[in-house]
């Protein structure tokens, strides 16, 4: 039998899970038995047989006897433990399977679970440091830290004894808080790792907490929860009822919210990088066309006329909460979630301190072991103290690059980290200063950066971890708040919509954002609503339904200007260029001193083929401003088209002048040949070609010129008989 891969088990588990959420109970069955025929396990097979068992009981007794009032609650108990079966198979083989190296962290475990079986208070008095040496307190604590994190973070099912331990040590206030924030974590990943409504009730409450930093996790953890399982806790009613419970608090609903927006920033952090690489850059250069290209026709447009956002636009978070206004403002506190240090710190990683798996989701302290061992060979040299300190409070780095920066220190010679820290420290500071000035205008800007700071510590994690593939991949889920039940039962009040949609489209993620533009349109159609979801639409390409939506806009009489401009432009989009002619004229009319709105009539009338009345617009342009060369090649082309070959040489050398690319020497070089100078054709075609540096670029793009040439009297052959002769090496 080949191997199962942990690929391979993945597979099967989504197969279990979706069979169940499709009701289609049987199909999971046959999963799950072929699965235990080769895992050998009695225990799991005998609860299999049980749950089928019971399946089977139910339909005979519904369809053969009497309906059965307890059929649904019956029905819903089974999808649930099939579930649990299902969770319970895979952890089973991923052990078998030894697919993830878990020996040294189950031993952990086992000592752990022996040594202090039962004993709550005891572990609560040697965390707090109750009766410790003071000495001896850190490194105890984060040793028995770190054993609670394996701990509870691989355990698949809380009893009552675990749920006793984490809420003791929630609730002991001589306890460091850092304990208590990786617990947080520890109880998150294993939920997310294996489902346990348990997990997620221990979890809750502490949203409400006191405490900011435990506050802000906890709500991070129920929303990655949320997310993770979004199509399988609607099966768990009691749950479903504390989702609901979020909607009574506005304050909760609010930072919960904020959550979310920042979890879409974080979740960025790679494909803005790809998108403008393998998206952006190509689309443009697709879009344009080759005429245009060699023209350099968009160099005379404003693109402001046509393709660009209203500027009335800019203060959007304006009609939202104060608490949405200052997500956009804080980019000095990495709020952006770019994480522009990502690609910097994955690279600093390797130390041993990143070998401990709680160690990635650990508050930065100054009084960690691991940063005190870093700086203890400085002695006085340096203010030590100042700088950790600085650090610990610093909102530009998350947690996790705070330690790698100072663990990486330790590697440098001791001037150069000297000079470093000192010039970090003078930054540190101004920053920290402007920071606390901040916070005490805004209360919720704290909990922003615990929520940023956070969500980066995770990213790394899910993206750099070595037994990362154990779980799916936060960042890479496909969130769509209308599509989904649970965060649907958060979200669903038009402002968070609202909301949500002006932050997609302040990130000109147009995709997402159209689509709650649209939800609200059919709540309410307001003029800016109807305004900004046109305008995705013409962003994603989609101008025939942008042009219909621009008309019903027109009907609210509302920035005209600017409404004619996007008109004209989708027109121009759509092929429609008598429409488009239609529009620009009137732009024009309203914008007589826009030589941009002239220089497009002028394209305009290129693209329907009437070169004399494109010149017209052009010549506008040029007498308006002599001294612009970048109307030169237009009035070139069209001239040279028109049969006026000696104005079109004069333009195109005033164009070489100024400097002149390899689609300029190609256009003097047809001039030239049309006008009988062979010589200086030839030594133009033979610039073009020199410059291009790509023989294959200039052969395509001359024979593309064909049609005009033979306009012009130039056979065929003629033409592949000039490309050869300017290709031939002499």
């Amino acid at each position: 039998m080949k191997q199962m891969t942990f690929s391979d088990l993945q597979k099967k588990h989504a197969e279990m899970v979706d069979a169940v959420l499709s009701n289609r109970l049987n199909d999971a069955f046959q999963i799950i038995t072929k699965l235990l025929a080769q895992s050998g396990s009695t225990d799991m097979y005998n609860r299999n047989q049980s749950l089928m068992d019971t399946y089977h009981s139910m339909l005979k007794y519904f369809f053969r006897l009497a309906p059965d009032p307890e059929r649904e609650g019956i029905y819903l108990k089974l999808r649930q433990s099939i579930l649990g079966l299902a969770d319970d198979l895979q952890d089973f083989w991923i052990e078998n399977l030894n697919l993830f190296d878990r020996k040294a962290v189950r031993e952990k475990m086992i000592q752990f679970e022996n040594f202090y079986a039962g004993d709550v208070k005891q572990i609560t008095l040697m965390l707090s440091g109750t009766d410790i040496d003071v000495t001896e307190n850190r490194l105890l604590q984060e040793s028995l830290s770190g054993q609670l994190f394996h701990f509870l973070g691989l355990k698949n099912k809380y009893n009552e004894h675990d749920t006793s331990l984490f809420n003791a040590i929630i609730e002991y206030a001589d306890i460091d808080i850092d304990q208590k924030l990786l617990l947080v974590s520890a109880v998150t990943l294993s939920f997310l790792r294996h489902f346990d409504s348990e997990k997620f009730n221990l979890i809750f409450p502490l949203c409400q907490s006191d405490s900011a930093e435990i506050r802000q996790r906890a709500m991070v953890g129920i929303f990655l929860m949320l997310i993770y399982h979004q199509e399988r806790l609607p099966l768990y009613p009691r749950l479903m009822d504390r989702v609901i419970s979020i909607n009574d608090d506005p304050l909760f609903q609010d930072r919960m919210l904020a959550v979310f927006i920042q979890f879409i920033r974080a979740s960025e952090t790679e494909k803005i990088t790809r998108k403008i690489q393998e998206e952006i850059v190509p689309e443009v250069i697709k879009l344009r066309s080759e005429l245009e290209d060699k023209l350099k026709l968009d160099d005379l447009l404003s693109k402001e006329s046509f393709d660009s956002k209203n500027p009335e636009w800019q203060n959007v978070f304006k009609d939202v909460p104060d608490v949405y206004q200052k997500l956009e403002q804080f980019s000095k506190m990495q709020i952006e979630g770019s994480d522009v240090f990502m690609g910097a710190f994955s690279l600093l990683k390797h130390f041993p301190f990143f070998k401990e798996l709680p160690n990635w989701f650990l508050p930065f302290r100054k009084e960690n072991s691991a940063v005190r061992l870093t700086f203890d060979h400085f002695g006085n040299e340096i203010d030590v103290p100042s700088f950790t300190e600085g650090l610990e409070k610093s909102t530009v780095l998350c947690n996790s690059d705070k330690y790698s920066f100072v663990l990486n220190v330790q590697n440098m010679p001791l001037q150069q980290s000297k000079m470093m820290i000192e010039l970090f420290n003078m930054e540190l500071k101004a920053m920290n200063e402007m920071m606390d000035d901040e916070m005490k205008l805004d209360a919720e800007i704290r909990n922003k950066i615990f929520n940023t700071q956070y969500l980066q510590d995770l990213y790394r994690f899910f993206k750099l971890h070595p037994n990362r593939k154990e779980f799916k991949n936060i960042f890479d889920l496909d969130i769509n708040v209308l599509r989904s039940e649970i965060l649907n039962t958060i979200f669903n009040k038009d402002e968070n919509i609202r909301n949500l949609a002006e932050f997609y489209f302040a990130r000109d993620r147009y995709d997402e954002a159209v689509e709650l533009f649209e939800w609200l349109i059919g709540k309410k159609k307001t003029f800016e609503i109807l305004e900004k979801a046109v305008y995705c639409y013409q962003k994603r390409g989609d101008f025939h339904k942008a042009l219909e939506l621009y008309h019903q806009a027109e009907l609210f009489d509302k920035n005209k200007l600017w409404l004619q401009k996007k008109l004209g432009y989708c027109y121009r989009k759509t092929g429609s260029y008598e429409k488009s002619i239609e529009y620009y004229n009137l732009i024009a009319k309203s914008e007589p001193k826009e030589l941009s709105n002239i220089a497009y009539l002028g394209q305009l009338h290129m693209d329907i083929g009437d070169y004399e009345e494109a010149l017209k617009y052009y010549y506008k342009v040029e007498y308006a401003n002599p001294e612009n060369p970048k109307v030169f090649r237009p009035i070139g082309w069209c001239s040279f088209v028109t049969g006026k070959h000696d104005i079109a040489l004069k333009y195109f050398e005033k164009v070489l002048m100024d400097k002149g690319t390899q689609n300029d020497y190609l256009l003097y070089g047809h001039a030239n040949w049309s006008s009988g100078n062979i010589e200086k054709a030839l030594e133009a075609y033979r610039q073009a070609v020199r410059q291009s540096g790509d023989e294959k670029w200039f052969r395509d793009t001359f024979t593309r010129d064909k049609q005009i040439l033979k306009l012009k009297g130039f056979s065929d052959l003629d033409i592949n008989l000039m490309i050869d002769y300017v290709l031939i090496k002499e």
